[in-house]
């Protein structure tokens, strides 16, 4: 998210506070600034087909997650169960812009992207960009 989003966002809020319905309108802005937050990664979804109210089930693992429990599953994706669905967002970044002779090689283990010579993987590229979080 821009980080003058996120400021107009608290300045409505604060802007906005008065001694009555103080506790709902606050609740109310804090709740906004953090969907604004989370919209602002790319690379995040929700899942609400395989979820009940209670918890949540991973779509890559088969996973069963209770209500406000966050996980990393296999496709190295950070999820959060909440009532009826669950939030999930990618933890790297998917490399753009790198050599036409380079290669990017994702790495479960560390949930990365390792960007190398086509013809020589002991030489490393760097790329001019990239996707996602």
């Amino acid at each position: 998210m821009p980080q003058d989003t996120g400021q107009k966002v608290l300045s409505l809020c604060v802007d906005n506070l008065d001694v009555t319905g103080v506790k709902m309108k606050f609740f109310v802005c804090v709740t906004l600034l953090f969907l604004a937050i989370e919209d602002g990664e790319s690379a995040c979804y929700t899942t609400g087909s395989e979820s009940d109210s209670d918890r949540c089930r991973d779509h890559v693992d088969g996973t069963w997650h209770e209500n406000g429990e966050s996980w990393t599953n296999s496709d190295c994706i950070r999820c959060r169960c909440l009532p009826g669905f669950a939030r999930c967002c990618a933890t790297y970044t998917t490399p753009k812009m790198y050599p036409e002779d380079c290669v990017a090689v994702f790495d479960r283990q560390n949930c990365r992207f390792n960007i190398h010579k086509r013809n020589d993987p002991s030489v490393s590229c760097h790329a001019q960009g990239g996707v996602g979080k």
